[in-house]
């Protein structure tokens, strides 16, 4: 019993250490996976560069909708109240 048991062991070790083995040296999904990350990194940084350029643009568009009406605290919300 003890000796099916250690071989079964064995057996599930070996498995174990080529699995990894083949796991280390498989370069097959390499280039998609390096692909993939420059692809999110281009998004993430030309989001970055638009966001830049476009924030002016709408923080002064929306500060002027803010400030030319009055029901939006850019002045008196009562225009009878001067």
């Amino acid at each position: 019993m003890l000796n099916r048991l250690d071989r079964l062991y064995i057996q599930a070790q070996i498995k174990k250490r080529a699995f990894i083995e083949n796991f280390k040296n498989d370069e097959s999904g390499v280039s998609n996976f390096v692909a993939t990350v420059l692809l999110i990194l281009m998004v993430v940084l030309i989001g970055g560069a638009v966001w830049g350029f476009l924030s002016g643009y709408f923080t002064d568009m929306f500060k002027k909708i803010y400030d030319g009406n009055p029901g939006m605290g850019g002045g008196p919300s009562n225009p009878y109240d001067g």
